[in-house]
């Protein structure tokens, strides 16, 4: 560690050990939980670390962390909304209720079964990507990571989902052939007509 390094860890060393009751404080009456109070905690201090110099001195650095922790909170609020708001979405209303009905085997129905069988941590994000139209930056700030984290994380769903969604798929296909009717052409149908009908059936998958 060179004079330049030393001299940065000390003055973060200084600040943390002068305002972590501040901060601790302050986020204990803002955040929503014990929980969500200590990640404010040590996001507040992350951020503190990575602009240390823009932490101003003396009693001034003290308003800087508390507007910074306000923001973190915010951000939190703003994520537990939108989780809410997503598995509301999800939420598989009673028979009569507002929710759309889709057919059996369809790939609407399989897109629906698949998401149901993830993770709640890789639906969230997958969500956010494709129904909020959300960046990997954007989900980030949503989920409290940095970006590079949150690429990863929908890359790994992306292809959770599509092995969810083709074994779903298979079923449906296995349990239509078992009945005889799995690529059966129509009464009546040609073979052209046929083609063309599974070609559009098979074209009728999630962009995931």
């Amino acid at each position: 560690m060179n004079e330049t390094d030393a001299e940065r860890q000390r003055r973060f060393n200084e600040l943390f050990r002068a305002r972590r009751g501040d901060v601790v404080a302050f986020c204990g009456w803002r955040a929503d939980t014990a929980s969500d109070a200590q990640d404010a905690l040590a996001e507040v201090f992350l951020i503190a670390w990575r602009r240390l110099d823009e932490v101003p001195d003396g009693d001034a650095a003290r308003v800087w962390l508390y507007a910074t922790a306000r923001r973190v909170i915010a951000n939190q609020r703003r994520s537990r909304r939108r989780r809410s708001a997503l598995r509301d979405r999800l939420a598989i209303q009673p028979d009569g209720g507002s929710a759309e009905v889709f057919a059996p085997g369809s790939p609407e129905a399989i897109v629906h079964a698949a998401l149901r069988r993830l993770r709640p941590a890789d639906r969230e994000v997958l969500l956010l990507a494709e129904w909020e139209n959300l960046t990997p930056a954007q989900i980030g700030e949503v989920v409290g990571c940095l970006a590079v984290t949150a690429r990863g994380r929908l890359h790994r769903a992306r292809f959770r989902f599509r092995v969810e969604f083709e074994e779903l798929q298979s079923r449906g296909r296995a349990a239509r052939g078992a009945h005889g009717t799995h690529g059966a052409q129509t009464e009546g149908e040609d073979d052209h007509a046929h083609v063309e009908r599974t070609s559009r059936a098979q074209a009728r998958q999630p962009a995931f």
